[in-house]
Order: structure tokens, then C-alpha cells, then sequence
């Protein structure tokens, strides 16, 4: 596993290599783009490079929070080509002009369409744009306000997801073993022996929406009131809440404090080679899905044709297998590739089961009523 460190090391240097392997392009020639640090790994770009020998090199800056990606959209909002000096070679590093791509979280696009940080990307002209599973395009498919198009309505394509992955169960073998059992589902969070040995993500949506899942409902319900028994079911897993957060719930893990985590794959991954007492599973009900995507600033003027063959491999075989290789994450391409690598089939937690995958969701943004409702219904029984 790369860690963070040694990620921005590594993809520094090769970022250089691929600008001095243009030596005699003017800057404006480099593409240029912003990604969330370990969401593109080196060999990505090598396995690029060896199929695309002669395109524009490419300058990859990787950045750590996605939230310091979407505020990096955001100030390029009133950007002005005018103001702006000649980037010559020796000041390229300023972040001047907006980014030919960058990456932004899916739980950011609604707001970057309304807010008009982002242009569409006629994503149909690529290769694999009819193959792509119908989750992926009904979720980049929107109107110009960022809400999802209706039946027999039309919107545009707004970004690209190039990695995904899912909301899992982590768990403690050694730990379960004396049980008799391992978890298999979203329900088993309930059990009685389990005590207050489990950790929740500190997430309204997430928590309640596996509570929904589990009771046979959606994670984007729209009306929490009229589900019969949900504070009941969300009570009844309270106490066997040890703790709650979204950043240090690995360590109890590993540390005996807690048996059982609701965590994110892209975390949870690496950790199971480290420590083997650590087991994973994907609950079979279903679970709620993340994915990276590329976007194009409002302010950049490349041309599509530049950026697509970037985009094109993406969504390739080549790439499908090293996203799923490198980066802890799974390709939206993946389903639909042939020559998959056996270690990438034989790992459920990067191959979910495509039954698994089909009752999944992505965690949609919802009406501001709604989401207060969500929290509302957290707080209430976090105070319980």
C-alpha cells in the first residue's frame, strides 16, 4: 500500500518526468489536473503513458481532503484570463487558471452544476459510454440546476466517476470466533452479544440509511416519518454504539476497544493486510456507494478532444485493472471488462457481487427539508 507520503512522492516525480518529456510544448500545452491524493496511483500513469506515447504530458497535483478540491473550484469561479500574467515555464506551479480536470467527491456535484463551478463533458463520444452500468449515468445525467432528470426528460452529463467503492463491515475475527458467527449483513449490527463494542461512522446518512437498508427501504427515503419502527431500529442499535466518528474508528479496532466497524472501503482495505485478525464483508443487502469523479472547470477552455484520451483510458480495460490494483477502489468500468485480473475477482471487497452491486446505492444529496430531517432524527436518538 502507498501511503500518503510516499503517493505524493512518487507521483511528484512523475509528474516532472512527464513535463521534461515535453520539453519545447509551451505550459498552455500541459494538461493540467488536481486530484484527491491516492485516487491515481503511479502505475495508472505509467500504464498511460505506455499506451498513449504521444500525448500531451500531464501534470497531476495531488491534494488531500476533497473539500480542498471543491473550495478550489469555488475560487476559480470568477477567474479572469485577463488579470492573469503569462504563465511562463518557471511560474507554471502558480495555481493561477483553473485546473483542465479535477476531482471532486459525488457528494459534491449538485452544488458545483447549481453553482455553475462545472461544464458538462459530452461523455457519450467515449468508448465505453454505452457499456457503463446504468447506476453511473442516471447519477452524472442531471439539469443545469444539479437535480436528476425525469422520465422521457433530458439533461447533460456533468463528470466523470473513474473509482468507486462502498460503506462495508469491518470486523475483529479473533474476537467474533468464541460468537460462533461473522457478520454477513447490515443486521447482525443488532445482536445482543455484540455489547457496546461497535463504532458507526459520525454520519446522519450513513447510519440511518443502513438502518433503512436493513429494514428493507431505501438510503434517500424522502419521508422518515411515515416509515413505521425506524426510531425503534435506530434506538435498539444505539446501545451497541460505543463510539462514533468518521476519523479515528480503525484504531479501537485494532486496539480491542471495539469487535465491529461501519467504515469506508477505501480505509478498510489496506488495513487487512496489516493486521489479520481484521475480516471485511460487504453487507448482501446492499450498501451505499462513493465514487471520485473528473470535472471540468466552468472557466477552463479545453477542448474536449484534449481531455478525452485521458478519459477514454479511464475507462479501459488497463485501467480497470490497475484502479482496482493501485488505488483501493473499483473502476465503473470493471463489470464490463473481460481480461480482469483473477486477484481483483477473487477479492469480494473490490469485486462486490454484482447481486450485491445491484441493490446498492449512491447517497444522494436530498431537499434541504429533508436533509434537516435526517439530522434531526440523529441528534434525537444520539441524545437517547
Amino acid at each position: 500500500m502507498l501511503h500518503r507520503r510516499q503517493f505524493l512522492s512518487i507521483s511528484g516525480t512523475f509528474a516532472l518526468t512527464s513535463l521534461m518529456g515535453g520539453c519545447g510544448r509551451s505550459p498552455a500545452s500541459i494538461l493540467q489536473i488536481k486530484t484527491l491524493e491516492g485516487s491515481v496511483s503511479p502505475q495508472l500513469l505509467a500504464t498511460f503513458r505506455r499506451q498513449w506515447p504521444d500525448e500531451l504530458p500531464m501534470k497531476f497535483r495531488p491534494v488531500e481532503q476533497l473539500a480542498e478540491l471543491f473550495a478550489e473550484l469555488e475560487g476559480w469561479r470568477n477567474f479572469d484570463p485577463a488579470k492573469v500574467e503569462k504563465r511562463y515555464l518557471w511560474n507554471w506551479f502558480k495555481d493561477t487558471a483553473p485546473m483542465d480536470l479535477v476531482t471532486i467527491g459525488h457528494g459534491w456535484l449538485r452544488q458545483a452544476i447549481a453553482e455553475e463551478l462545472i461544464q458538462p463533458l459530452p461523455l457519450a463520444q467515449l468508448e465505453a459510454w454505452e457499456t457503463l452500468p446504468e447506476l453511473w449515468r442516471n447519477f452524472i445525467e442531471r439539469d443545469d440546476r444539479g437535480k436528476f432528470v425525469g422520465s422521457g426528460e433530458t439533461g447533460e452529463v456533468w463528470g466523470m466517476p473513474y473509482r468507486w467503492g462502498t460503506t462495508l463491515i469491518l470486523y475483529r475475527k479473533d474476537k467474533l470466533k468464541p460468537l460462533g458467527w461473522v457478520p454477513e449483513d447490515w443486521s447482525d449490527l443488532w445482536r445482543e452479544d455484540i455489547g457496546d463494542r461497535l463504532s458507526l461512522l459520525n454520519h446522519s446518512r450513513e447510519v440511518i440509511g443502513m438502518t433503512l437498508k436493513k429494514m428493507g427501504y431505501s438510503y434517500n427515503e424522502t419521508n422518515l416519518g411515515a416509515i413505521a419502527g425506524l426510531e425503534d431500529e435506530l434506538k435498539a442499535l444505539h446501545k451497541n454504539v460505543k463510539s462514533y466518528s468518521s476519523t479515528h474508528y480503525l484504531q479501537p479496532l485494532i486496539t480491542d476497544d471495539t469487535w465491529i466497524a461501519q467504515a469506508w472501503s477505501q480505509d478498510a482495505i489496506p488495513l487487512l493486510e496489516r493486521y489479520p485478525k481484521l475480516g471485511a464483508v460487504v453487507p448482501k443487502s446492499g450498501t451505499a456507494l462513493w465514487c471520485d469523479l473528473w470535472v471540468q472547470p466552468t472557466k477552463n477552455t479545453t477542448k474536449f478532444e484534449q481531455l478525452q484520451p485521458w478519459l477514454d483510458f479511464c475507462w479501459s480495460a488497463a485501467a480497470a485493472n490497475q484502479i482496482a490494483l493501485s488505488t483501493n477502489g473499483a473502476s465503473p468500468a470493471m463489470y464490463q471488462t473481460q481480461d480482469l485480473d483473477p486477484e481483483i475477482k477473487n477479492n469480494p471487497l473490490i469485486w462486490v457481487d454484482p447481486e450485491i452491486f445491484k441493490q446498492s446505492e449512491i447517497i444522494q444529496v436530498l431537499a434541504p427539508g429533508i436533509e434537516a430531517d435526517y439530522r434531526q432524527l440523529w441528534q434525537k436518538i444520539r441524545q437517547a
